[in-house]
């Protein structure tokens, strides 16, 4: 398996890294939080054993390599708490149930309403954010994503 490092960096194609390889890689600021001790607002988050790599560099809220998460604190601090742990959640997402962007986000907002911090209104706070985004080849448009994720917060199955 091979990953490339993300664009604001050299585009590099190496074996998937550690999360200390990837330091070593984008240098700077970048810093290898243990797990469950990387905080958003105060709030430990939690994502099994996988520790994060807080990354001001990267061009994304947050990514997700196998065995760990990057988060950008910089992009970050420009969203609100339901916002920055719903990217959190579903970076982890990532991690338990593959690559699939529509899977990623149903966790994450299945997770926030089974934890308690993702309620309706974070959800509208969720959509809000991401609803102008454009579709891609990963990625459905933002309205779709809302749309689906409003299904698996109102799944009675959940528990």
């Amino acid at each position: 398996m091979s990953a490339t490092f993300g664009s604001a960096h050299a585009q590099i194609t190496t074996p998937t890294p550690t999360p200390d390889e990837y330091v070593a890689h984008v240098g700077g600021e970048a810093e290898l939080v243990p797990p469950g001790q990387f905080k958003l607002d105060g709030r430990r988050q939690l994502c099994g054993q996988r520790p994060t790599v807080m990354d001001h560099k990267l061009d994304d809220y947050g990514a997700a390599y196998p065995g760990f998460l990057i988060m950008n604190p910089k992009l970050l601090d420009r969203v609100s708490t339901p916002v920055k742990q719903w990217i959190y959640a579903h970076e982890c997402g990532h991690q338990f149930r593959g690559p699939d962007e529509e899977t990623a986000d149903c966790f994450a907002v299945q997770r926030g309403r089974r934890q308690g911090w993702l309620t309706p209104e974070g959800l509208e706070e969720v959509c809000n954010f991401i609803s102008p985004a454009k579709g891609d080849s990963m990625h459905f448009s933002g309205s779709h994503r809302c749309e689906y994720m409003r299904k698996c917060y109102a799944d009675p199955t959940v528990k």
